[in-house]
């Protein structure tokens, strides 16, 4: 039988009254979701309580979205989290846990040709997920830049350089034209594609088992969108300037991730560029409270802008 909260109770006050939960620590906890480790039925799990608008509904379709996914990746060495118990009643969602540490983790003790090893993996990982929804439809830049210009309107603060948003959006809008009505590979995609949403354990060695989480939000998008997020997350957590750089991303992590076989076409990468400024804008008018982060992406934003937009092939 499946177990149940009380009826109108706080599901986090509640817990004890689920049988077999035994919660163990508290993992996040924003206005969107809380994470907890927990215990079900004496196994390692992880409990995800989803907040704000239809909670229910989330938990149905994160639940439906990694039953999907699991089905694409069926190779033993790129995969997803197992669903254990769903709870659409309470928002709540219970996984199993994924094997072996965040490849964030990884990255942050690696050297360049490890890090160059692991970005690429997590290419492979996308690539597998793409694999049986590979289409191209066509891309509207309009799109993006008028999310951009919406955010950089209410976003607010002093910290702010009005100045650097505004040049930056004025560089989009000037490749919007060569890109309006670009085919665009499209595939299943994770959605948040961050090493934080990646686990990875070493079988053997040079072997990597990836396991994504967090993957309410996959759909069937750009997969260059995906690979922006990955490179502008990576880039966000910089400390210091690389030496050379290709659309405001370190090109050694721009080289691991595009030159994965298979991946994203040559033909994708003016998309890829166009999406690899649209986010720099938005982390960096989302980092009222990371000022060591702002700083990294406003260098990123201005070597984005010092990129003549032209693509030829590389050495």
């Amino acid at each position: 039988m499946r177990p149940r909260l009380p009826s109108g109770s706080d599901p986090l006050a509640a817990l004890a009254a689920l049988p077999g939960v035994e919660p163990l620590r508290l993992v996040r906890d924003r206005p969107d979701r809380m994470v907890l480790e927990i215990r079900l039925d004496g196994r390692p799990a992880w409990l995800k309580l989803f907040r704000g608008a239809d909670p229910a509904d989330r938990v149905q379709r994160a639940e439906t979205r990694l039953k999907q996914v699991a089905q694409v990746l069926d190779g033993p060495l790129d995969c997803v989290v197992s669903p254990l118990l769903a709870l659409p009643e309470h928002g709540i969602l219970i996984t199993a846990p994924a094997p072996g540490r965040p490849l964030a983790e990884m990255l942050a003790q690696a050297g360049p040709a490890r890090r160059a090893t692991l970005i690429t993996r997590m290419g492979e990982w996308l690539r597998a997920l793409a694999r049986t929804s590979r289409s191209r439809g066509r891309f509207g830049p309009r799109f993006w830049l008028g999310r951009a210009e919406a955010q950089a309107e209410v976003a607010w603060g002093g910290w702010i350089d009005r100045a650097l948003v505004e040049a930056h959006l004025g560089r989009m809008r000037a490749e919007v034209p060569g890109l309006r009505g670009l085919p665009v590979e499209r595939g299943l995609s994770h959605g948040d594609l961050t090493a934080d949403n990646i686990f990875a354990e070493e079988l053997r060695p040079g072997v990597l088992r990836l396991t994504g989480i967090d993957m309410e939000g996959a759909a069937e998008m750009a997969l260059a969108r995906d690979m922006a997020r990955l490179l502008v997350w990576l880039e966000s957590r910089r400390k210091r300037p690389a030496a050379r750089v290709r659309d405001g991303i370190a090109l050694p992590d721009w080289r691991a991730l595009t030159r994965v076989p298979g991946l994203l076409p040559a033909d994708q990468l003016p998309i890829l560029r166009f999406l690899i400024g649209d986010l720099i804008l938005a982390h960096y008018l989302d980092t009222t409270r990371q000022s060591s982060r702002r700083e990294t992406l406003m260098r990123a934003m201005r070597a984005w802008a010092e990129t003549d937009g032209l693509f030829r092939p590389e050495p």
